[in-house]
């Protein structure tokens, strides 16, 4: 049988606090009902009591509400894009698909949707000679290795293939390989302390 953790629980106490920050907003509606009902009688004072008690439940409830459509709508819109979550890149109004690879923290881009952002030619029989391993076939297309999409842009003398080299390395080879990694592949100053 497994033994509660120690120390502060931080969800149970957010709930609590929830029903208890309820219970003290209702608290004064329960009141001004039964002193009205009390004072006034059961007709008059239960109605007009039943009135008040409803505005301070709907001044109790209403930040409540937003919160839960607020959290709705959040959800909704998660589970709109769940299918192309992490999928969807656009580089100047050219999708560019993207995929990440099952073994290692690397990415593969489409050949040619980089070829389509690019507004030239990026021939696969050439890429293929020079990196057999950074080009793959699949279902939908070919494929291209992060890295070697890099080093073909960095080859090339034209600014829309500079900025779409800078647009993948930000968008596609950081975030797959993360700060440290970036820090030692693409080679630190001189006299700079690790990063461990």
């Amino acid at each position: 049988m497994s033994r509660r953790p120690y120390g502060f629980d931080a969800d149970s106490h957010e709930r609590h606090r929830w029903w208890r920050n309820l219970l003290f907003k209702l608290m004064p509606a329960l009141a001004s009902c039964a002193l009205l009902t009390w004072w006034m009688g059961w007709g008059m004072g239960l109605t007009l009591g039943v009135v008040i008690a409803l505005r301070f439940t709907a001044q109790a409830l209403a930040p409540e509400l937003v919160a839960l459509a607020g959290a709705t709508w959040r959800q909704l819109r998660w589970l709109a894009f769940k299918p192309v979550q992490g999928r969807f890149y656009q580089f100047k109004g050219h999708r560019i698909r993207v995929e990440d690879d099952d073994l290692l923290p690397q990415r593969w881009l489409a050949l040619s949707d980089l070829a389509t952002a690019l507004g030239g030619p990026m021939p696969a029989p050439v890429l293929r000679r020079r990196w057999p391993e950074g080009v793959r076939d699949r279902r939908d297309g070919v494929y291209l290795l992060d890295e070697v999409a890099l080093a073909w842009l960095s080859e090339q003398r034209d600014d829309r293939a500079g900025r779409l080299h800078h647009w993948v390395q930000r968008e596609v080879w950081y975030p797959a390989r993360g700060r440290r990694a970036s820090y030692t592949q693409e080679g630190a100053p001189s006299g700079a302390p690790r990063q461990d």
